[in-house]
C-alpha cells in the first residue's frame, strides 16, 4: 500500500469505507442536486462506480481488464489462476456471472476464499491468501524462482489501481461535456438565457448591457460552464439594480399617491 502514489492510497481508504465523492454524497454534502452518475444518469455510490453500464464506462473496463490479462502473463501466473481472476472480475459488473463450473477444482477453495470476501474486494485489492499456495505451485512446477506472496502483492496492486482507474474514467467524463448530468441541465439555462434575452437590458446597469449586446446565438453556443456564469450575472445584476430601485420607486408611489390627512 505504502508503494502506492499518495492519491491512490486516499482513493482506496475513502473508496473501501463507501464515503468518496459520488452522487450519493455530493447530495449529502450539498455540493450537489442531483446523486446521478455523470455517465449513465443513474443513481450513483461507490459500487456503482465500477458497475456503470455507459459505454465509454464499459470500454475502460474492457481497456483495463485486457491490460491486467497481459500483466499476468508477464509475472508468470498461472493460467487457470489467470482466468479465475478474470472471472471474478467480471463478478464486480455483474454478480450473477462467475461460476464454480468451469473453474479446475484445484482452484475450488481459492476461488469461493474470493467469493466470499466480495466481488468488490478485488478493485479494493483484497486478495484471498490461498491464491499463493496455488501459484507457488504452478511456480516450481516451471521450475521458477519467483516469489509467490511478491506475485500476490503485485496482483493486489494492480487490482487497486483498476479500481482508481475506473474512477478516474468517471471524474474525467464528471468535468466534460459528456457529462449526463449536464445534458439535463443544458436546456433549462438555454431557456433561462432565452428570457433573460426576451426581457433586455433597460433594467441593467450600463456595464452589464453589454452582456446582451452580443448576438444570442454566442451566448447559447458557450460551453455549459460560461452559460452558467453568464445567466447567473445578468440574473444577480438585475435583481440588484432592482432593489436598488425599490426606495425610489416608494418615494414616487408616495408622491403620486398622498394619504388623506387625518382628521
Amino acid at each position: 500500500m505504502r508503494s502506492l502514489p499518495a492519491g491512490v492510497q486516499r482513493w482506496t481508504t475513502k473508496h473501501v469505507m463507501g464515503m468518496c465523492g459520488v452522487g450519493k454524497f455530493k447530495v449529502r454534502w450539498g455540493s450537489e442536486t442531483s446523486a446521478a452518475c455523470p455517465c449513465c444518469g443513474e443513481f450513483e455510490d461507490h459500487l456503482h462506480v465500477p458497475r456503470c453500464r455507459a459505454p465509454s464506462a464499459s470500454a475502460a473496463w474492457d481497456r483495463l481488464t485486457l491490460a491486467l490479462a497481459q500483466w499476468l502473463d508477464t509475472q508468470v501466473t498461472d493460467p487457470a489462476i489467470k482466468h479465475s481472476i478474470l472471472l471474478l472480475l467480471q463478478g464486480v459488473r455483474d454478480p450473477s456471472l462467475p461460476s464454480l463450473r468451469v473453474v479446475p477444482d484445484r482452484l475450488h477453495r481459492a476461488f469461493r476464499s474470493q467469493q466470499r470476501i466480495g466481488y468488490q474486494g478485488l478493485v479494493e485489492g483484497r486478495l484471498s491468501r490461498l491464491w499463493a499456495p496455488v501459484q507457488e505451485e504452478y511456480l516450481q512446477s516451471k521450475g521458477s524462482q519467483r516469489s509467490p506472496s511478491l506475485w500476490v502483492s503485485r496482483l493486489s496492486h494492480q487490482l487497486l489501481l483498476l479500481g482508481f482507474q475506473i474512477w478516474e474514467h468517471r471524474n474525467s467524463v464528471q468535468h466534460s461535456e459528456d457529462n449526463v448530468q449536464l445534458h439535463e441541465r443544458s436546456p433549462q439555462v438555454n431557456n433561462g438565457i432565452h428570457s433573460q434575452f426576451d426581457i433586455g437590458s433597460t433594467d441593467l446597469p450600463k456595464v452589464v448591457q453589454r452582456l446582451l449586446s452580443v448576438k444570442r446565438r454566442t451566448v447559447l453556443n458557450k460551453p455549459l460552464v460560461d452559460r452558467e456564469e453568464w445567466l447567473k450575472l445578468v440574473k444577480m445584476e438585475r435583481t440588484a439594480y432592482r432593489r436598488a430601485l425599490a426606495p425610489q420607486r416608494r418615494i414616487l408611489y408616495r408622491f403620486f399617491h398622498p394619504q388623506a390627512p387625518n382628521t
